[in-house]
Protein backbone atom coordinates (compact mmCIF):
# COMPACT_ATOMS: atom_id res chain seq x y z
CA UNK A 1 0.00 0.00 0.00
CA UNK A 2 1.30 3.22 -0.95
CA UNK A 3 0.88 5.98 2.25
CA UNK A 4 0.54 9.75 1.28
CA UNK A 5 -0.08 11.91 4.24
CA UNK A 6 -1.04 15.57 2.89
CA UNK A 7 -1.45 19.11 4.75
CA UNK A 8 -3.27 21.30 3.00
CA UNK A 9 -4.76 24.73 2.83
CA UNK A 10 -4.15 27.80 5.07
CA UNK A 11 -5.61 31.61 5.49
CA UNK A 12 -5.40 32.51 1.54
CA UNK A 13 -6.04 29.02 -0.11
CA UNK A 14 -8.74 26.40 0.24
CA UNK A 15 -8.35 23.45 1.77
CA UNK A 16 -11.42 22.12 0.42
CA UNK A 17 -10.11 22.98 -3.23
CA UNK A 18 -6.56 21.32 -2.53
CA UNK A 19 -8.39 17.94 -1.36
CA UNK A 20 -10.40 18.02 -4.59
CA UNK A 21 -7.21 18.45 -6.70
CA UNK A 22 -5.42 16.09 -5.10
CA UNK A 23 -7.55 13.23 -5.47
CA UNK A 24 -8.35 13.72 -8.85
CA UNK A 25 -4.65 13.30 -9.61
CA UNK A 26 -4.11 10.09 -7.45
CA UNK A 27 -7.19 9.32 -9.90
CA UNK A 28 -5.12 9.46 -12.67
CA UNK A 29 -2.35 6.79 -11.01
CA UNK A 30 -2.82 3.45 -12.49
CA UNK A 31 -2.55 1.99 -8.78
CA UNK A 32 -4.70 4.61 -7.42
CA UNK A 33 -6.68 1.44 -5.66
CA UNK A 34 -3.50 1.06 -3.78
CA UNK A 35 -2.73 4.46 -2.56
CA UNK A 36 -3.73 5.68 1.11
CA UNK A 37 -4.36 8.89 1.43
CA UNK A 38 -3.96 10.76 5.02
CA UNK A 39 -4.55 14.45 5.67
CA UNK A 40 -2.75 15.58 8.64
CA UNK A 41 -2.99 18.96 10.60
CA UNK A 42 0.28 21.06 11.60
CA UNK A 43 0.46 19.39 14.96
CA UNK A 44 0.88 16.09 12.61
CA UNK A 45 3.44 16.39 10.78
CA UNK A 46 6.18 15.25 12.71
CA UNK A 47 4.27 11.76 14.08
CA UNK A 48 2.97 11.09 10.60
CA UNK A 49 6.66 11.49 8.79
CA UNK A 50 7.59 9.05 12.04
CA UNK A 51 5.81 6.80 10.09
CA UNK A 52 7.71 7.18 6.61
CA UNK A 53 4.99 7.86 4.55
CA UNK A 54 5.97 7.55 0.57
CA UNK A 55 5.04 11.14 0.36
CA UNK A 56 4.85 13.78 2.24
CA UNK A 57 2.35 16.62 -0.09
CA UNK A 58 2.85 19.90 1.47
CA UNK A 59 0.00 22.88 0.46
CA UNK A 60 0.33 24.76 3.11
CA UNK A 61 2.14 28.37 3.48
CA UNK A 62 3.91 29.17 6.07
CA UNK A 63 2.94 31.92 7.80
CA UNK A 64 -0.74 30.90 10.14
CA UNK A 65 -2.03 34.41 10.43
CA UNK A 66 -0.56 36.65 7.29
CA UNK A 67 -2.99 39.23 8.49
CA UNK A 68 -2.15 39.96 12.15
CA UNK A 69 0.99 41.99 12.92
CA UNK A 70 2.22 38.39 15.08
CA UNK A 71 2.54 36.36 12.49
CA UNK A 72 2.34 32.58 13.53
CA UNK A 73 4.80 30.17 11.76
CA UNK A 74 4.00 26.42 11.64
CA UNK A 75 7.41 25.27 10.75
CA UNK A 76 9.22 25.18 13.71
CA UNK A 77 12.92 24.18 14.09
CA UNK A 78 12.62 20.33 14.99
CA UNK A 79 9.65 20.07 12.70
CA UNK A 80 11.93 21.70 10.21
CA UNK A 81 15.07 19.20 10.96
CA UNK A 82 12.11 16.55 10.89
CA UNK A 83 11.11 17.14 7.56
CA UNK A 84 15.01 16.99 6.18
CA UNK A 85 15.51 13.78 8.31
CA UNK A 86 12.97 12.22 6.62
CA UNK A 87 13.83 12.91 2.96
CA UNK A 88 17.61 12.44 3.34
CA UNK A 89 16.70 8.60 4.78
CA UNK A 90 14.09 8.35 1.52
CA UNK A 91 10.96 9.96 1.78
CA UNK A 92 9.85 12.60 -0.69
CA UNK A 93 8.22 15.71 -0.47
CA UNK A 94 5.74 17.09 -3.21
CA UNK A 95 5.90 20.91 -2.37
CA UNK A 96 2.76 22.49 -3.85
CA UNK A 97 1.61 26.25 -4.74
CA UNK A 98 1.83 27.58 -1.33
CA UNK A 99 3.75 24.97 0.48
CA UNK A 100 6.93 26.90 -1.38
CA UNK A 101 5.50 30.05 0.08
CA UNK A 102 6.34 32.44 3.13
CA UNK A 103 9.03 30.17 4.60
CA UNK A 104 12.20 31.73 5.56
CA UNK A 105 14.61 30.99 2.19
CA UNK A 106 17.45 30.19 5.38
CA UNK A 107 14.97 27.47 6.53
CA UNK A 108 16.40 23.74 5.85
CA UNK A 109 13.28 23.24 3.76
CA UNK A 110 14.00 25.46 2.01
CA UNK A 111 17.05 24.77 1.24
CA UNK A 112 16.09 21.26 0.09
CA UNK A 113 13.54 22.76 -2.15
CA UNK A 114 16.26 24.60 -3.62
CA UNK A 115 13.43 27.36 -4.51
CA UNK A 116 10.74 29.21 -3.44
CA UNK A 117 7.89 31.41 -4.25
CA UNK A 118 8.98 35.40 -4.50
CA UNK A 119 5.62 36.88 -5.48
CA UNK A 120 2.80 36.90 -7.61
CA UNK A 121 1.01 39.50 -9.88
CA UNK A 122 -2.20 40.68 -8.02
CA UNK A 123 -5.62 38.37 -8.48
CA UNK A 124 -5.74 35.62 -11.27
CA UNK A 125 -3.99 35.99 -14.59
CA UNK A 126 -4.37 34.68 -17.89
CA UNK A 127 -1.32 32.19 -17.72
CA UNK A 128 0.71 29.92 -19.91
CA UNK A 129 2.34 27.11 -18.71
CA UNK A 130 5.24 25.31 -21.15
CA UNK A 131 6.41 22.04 -20.75
CA UNK A 132 9.43 23.16 -22.86
CA UNK A 133 11.26 26.51 -22.01
CA UNK A 134 10.25 29.74 -24.38
CA UNK A 135 7.64 27.90 -26.58
CA UNK A 136 4.93 29.54 -25.60
CA UNK A 137 1.66 28.12 -27.93
CA UNK A 138 2.00 24.79 -29.64
CA UNK A 139 1.36 21.02 -28.06
CA UNK A 140 3.31 21.63 -24.73
CA UNK A 141 1.56 24.57 -23.63
CA UNK A 142 -1.84 24.91 -21.52
CA UNK A 143 -3.72 28.47 -20.67
CA UNK A 144 -4.64 28.31 -17.15
CA UNK A 145 -6.37 31.44 -15.09
CA UNK A 146 -4.33 31.18 -11.91
CA UNK A 147 -1.64 33.09 -9.77
CA UNK A 148 0.90 33.39 -11.48
CA UNK A 149 3.98 32.26 -9.39
CA UNK A 150 7.40 33.98 -9.38
CA UNK A 151 10.04 32.13 -7.66
CA UNK A 152 13.68 32.09 -6.54
CA UNK A 153 15.24 28.87 -7.70
CA UNK A 154 18.87 27.46 -7.62
CA UNK A 155 18.28 26.10 -11.13
CA UNK A 156 22.00 24.35 -11.57
CA UNK A 157 21.03 22.06 -8.44
CA UNK A 158 17.55 21.02 -9.80
CA UNK A 159 15.82 20.03 -13.41
CA UNK A 160 13.12 22.21 -14.06
CA UNK A 161 10.01 20.72 -16.15
CA UNK A 162 7.58 23.29 -16.08
CA UNK A 163 7.73 27.35 -17.24
CA UNK A 164 4.95 29.93 -17.63
CA UNK A 165 4.43 32.93 -19.06
CA UNK A 166 1.98 35.75 -17.99
CA UNK A 167 1.29 39.45 -17.75
CA UNK A 168 4.46 40.47 -15.77
CA UNK A 169 6.94 38.20 -17.85
CA UNK A 170 8.25 34.09 -17.34
CA UNK A 171 9.13 32.29 -14.63
CA UNK A 172 9.31 29.00 -13.30
CA UNK A 173 6.74 26.64 -12.25
CA UNK A 174 8.28 23.00 -11.34
CA UNK A 175 11.28 21.48 -11.08
CA UNK A 176 11.86 18.41 -8.84
CA UNK A 177 15.90 16.47 -7.76
CA UNK A 178 17.31 13.86 -5.66
CA UNK A 179 17.79 14.99 -1.79
CA UNK A 180 19.60 12.59 0.16
CA UNK A 181 18.43 9.05 -0.72
CA UNK A 182 14.69 10.92 -1.10
CA UNK A 183 13.18 12.85 -3.89
CA UNK A 184 12.04 16.62 -3.61
CA UNK A 185 9.00 17.81 -6.38
CA UNK A 186 8.24 21.97 -6.40
CA UNK A 187 4.95 22.33 -8.51
CA UNK A 188 3.77 25.68 -8.35
CA UNK A 189 -0.07 25.63 -10.69
CA UNK A 190 -2.97 26.31 -8.83
CA UNK A 191 -4.79 28.60 -6.88
CA UNK A 192 -7.97 28.02 -7.55
CA UNK A 193 -10.65 24.48 -7.13
CA UNK A 194 -11.31 24.94 -11.01
CA UNK A 195 -7.75 25.56 -11.51
CA UNK A 196 -6.59 22.27 -9.62
CA UNK A 197 -9.19 19.96 -11.26
CA UNK A 198 -7.99 21.62 -14.63
CA UNK A 199 -7.19 17.91 -16.89
CA UNK A 200 -3.48 19.61 -17.85
CA UNK A 201 -2.74 20.61 -14.21
CA UNK A 202 -4.07 16.78 -12.61
CA UNK A 203 -1.87 14.88 -15.31
CA UNK A 204 0.96 16.77 -14.68
CA UNK A 205 0.26 16.21 -10.54
CA UNK A 206 -0.25 12.68 -11.46
CA UNK A 207 2.95 12.61 -13.06
CA UNK A 208 5.15 14.37 -10.23
CA UNK A 209 3.24 11.93 -7.71
CA UNK A 210 4.60 8.97 -10.10
CA UNK A 211 7.94 10.35 -10.42
CA UNK A 212 8.36 10.63 -6.53
CA UNK A 213 7.18 6.84 -5.98
CA UNK A 214 9.83 5.41 -7.95
CA UNK A 215 12.56 4.21 -6.19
Amino acid sequence: MVKIVALLGDFWHSESAYKAGLEAAINRLPNKDNVALRYITIDEVSTALDENPDIFVNGKMDPQTPQEEDVQAWLTDAVDKKIISYVEDGGSVLAWHSGMAGYDPESRYIHMCRGYFDYHPPGLQDVIYMLKEGEKTGPNTFPLKDEQYFVHCDVNATEVDLWSTGVDGDSLAGWKHQYGHGKVCCFSPAHTKEAMLDNNVSSLLAEKITWLLKK
